[in-house]
């Protein structure tokens, strides 16, 4: 991708959102810490309630999608999810590329994708099962409800793992789905496009299945798995199932431990060589193939050139991962893993929860946006799992701890989860309304330089088509040969000045940057002499060059 003016996200996080979070949790912890009655009556809830709350919580995302998030898909993670969803729901595993972009595709924005030069045609370079769960509920429904229904979905498989773990204690699942629902990552990742909920959710099917310990539920376990394992990166999904097959080593179940082998062998060598597969589709005869197609490229190269402070992008994720739960999760989490030497399923959780930790903070440290740590949400569960332990490990205090629970519950619900909401909904409409401004300026191009503003590129956005109007282009990709094609039949090109992107700057609290004012004076009599006409879209205050329009989207 071209370079941008980068705030640094792991920082700007940590001090703008999660260190308010985290003292507001402290403070919250406080005050629900004094005085505790002893409840003595059990927390419960019926099956008929697990599916309400499930439904609720699908509901409570689909329309935070919408209210809180603005129907936006701000990083370019959430946008390939729809873009790519948009190639499958047409019956094509990859878009073909008109003539005219094949040679200039980059300035349509191809990060995230292969690294093909002149292409004949585009798909995201992510597996393509997230996608395709979007493609296969927009045959019945509004495709952004692909993640509520998930983390929906998600509850209840939660539900059914405490009912195999602990049978005899419904205390547990209470707990377990209290945690679940006041976690505002959780929340939050459900309305957007990312893959997270899906990682989460199939995760806890895995395991619900995994513990059932049936060879119907094992053949399941491994269709979930390859699901699982082609929605997004194909690492996360074996990190987390690793550390349970182990238990099948430990207990000498040679048959079923060869027959997971087995099933994660073919999953494993079928989703590697999608990359390969891929590429057949995307180059042609005059492409350029660049290092990076295949994931031991990918591997190399980031363990080559990854220069991400590691130790610090690590501290800073894992204090974001803290800031967004539940205040309980943590030292209930931790009270649950000190059993770890001791019981062999707390060991499997505790390491679905560390090994990603550790894999992730060697190869890519950064996770850009984000709600908490997103690279741990398929590790959510076993999380969640390991509190229920350091719960019951509390069996002698449960009176106290039930009080403590509900009022933690109520507090994350009545401060934290607001606090969550707004902070992701300030972040989410300053990039919304830049975005708005481009799809309303009434031009048939539309021209943004990579360092405009803070994470620029994101507002080069395309559909695979390219039937949308704009279409949205790198500025610097605006050379002669280019600008003779596209202005070959006089269409309207917007150029936005540095007060257009005033929204994202402000929210960054970032200086305006100069190179989109300068650019207008650059480009305006190239596009002019070439036949387009040039649309000025921003600050009225900025001089407009002779014959350049200026846009009504102000």
């Amino acid at each position: 991708m071209l370079a941008s003016p980068l705030i640094d996200l792991s920082t700007f996080f940590l001090s703008h959102q999660d260190r308010w979070l985290l003292l507001a949790q402290a403070l919250c912890l406080i005050v629900i810490g004094q005085r505790l009655p002893d409840r003595t009556r059990p927390l419960e809830l019926s099956r008929g309630a697990v599916v309400a709350v499930a439904v609720l919580v699908a509901g409570f995302c689909y329309l935070g999608h919408f209210w809180v998030l603005r129907g936006y898909d701000l990083s370019r993670d959430e946008q390939m999810a729809v873009f790519d969803a948009r190639i499958y729901s047409a019956g094509l595993r990859a878009q073909p590329l008109p003539a005219l972009w094949q040679r200039d595709a980059w300035a349509l924005n191809t990060l995230f994708m292969l690294p093909v030069g002149r292409p004949i045609a585009w798909v995201s370079n992510y597996l393509p099962m997230n996608a395709l769960l979007r493609t296969a509920v927009g045959l019945v429904a509004d495709p952004a409800l692909t993640g509520p229904l998930l983390t929906g979905m998600g509850a209840v498989a939660l539900y059914k793992c405490t009912r195999l773990l602990w049978p005899e204690d419904r205390e547990a699942s209470v707990l377990a789905l209290l945690l679940y629902l006041t976690s505002g990552q959780i929340l939050l990742a459900g309305m957007t496009a990312f893959s997270m909920p899906a990682h989460l959710t199939l995760n806890l099917i895995w395991l619900w299945l995994f513990l059932l310990r049936r060879w119907d539920a094992d053949l399941a376990a491994l269709l979930v798995g390859f699901v699982a394992t082609g929605l997004h990166q194909p690492i996360f999904h074996p990190l987390f199932v690793a550390p349970f097959l182990t238990l099948l080593l430990r207990e000498r179940a040679w048959t079923r431990l060869g027959f997971y082998g087995a099933g994660y062998a073919l999953i494993c060598g079928f989703w590697l060589a999608w990359p390969i597969w891929t590429h057949a589709l995307v180059a042609g005869p005059n492409s350029v193939t660049a290092a990076g197609t295949d994931y031991w490229s990918r591997l190399k190269l980031l363990l080559v050139g990854n220069s991400d402070p590691r130790l610090y992008d690590t501290g800073a994720n894992l204090l974001r991962f803290v800031a967004w739960q539940n205040m309980l999760l943590l030292p209930l989490m931790v009270t649950g893993a000190a059993l770890a030497f001791r019981n062999r399923n707390v060991a499997a959780l505790l390491a679905s929860v560390l090994v990603p930790i550790g894999v992730v903070m060697v190869i890519m440290p950064f996770q850009g946006n984000g709600f908490g740590y997103r690279y741990l949400h398929g590790a959510l569960g076993s999380a969640i799992l390991l509190s229920v332990y350091g719960w019951r490990r509390r069996a002698v205090a449960r009176a106290q701890l039930r009080s403590l629970v509900i009022r933690g519950a109520l507090m994350a619900t009545i401060v934290g989860i607001p606090l969550q909401l707004w902070m992701a909904n300030q972040l989410y409409a300053a990039f919304a309304s830049v975005d708005a401004r481009i799809a309303t300026s009434g031009t048939d191009y539309f021209a943004v330089g990579s360092d405009d503003t803070s994470f620029a590129g994101d507002l080069v956005l395309n559909r695979a088509d390219l039937s949308n109007r704009p279409i949205r282009l790198f500025a610097q990709a605006l050379r002669v040969p280019l600008i003779t094609e596209i202005c070959r039949r006089g269409p309207r090109i917007g150029l936005p000045t540095s007060r257009f992107y005033s929204p994202i700057n402000a929210y960054f609290a970032a200086p305006a940057e100069r190179p989109a004012d300068e650019r207008i004076e650059r480009l305006t009599p190239l596009l002019r002499s070439a036949g387009c006409t040039v649309v000025v879209v921003g600050d009225p205050a900025v001089q407009i060059p002779n014959g350049a329009d200026r846009s009504s989207a102000k």
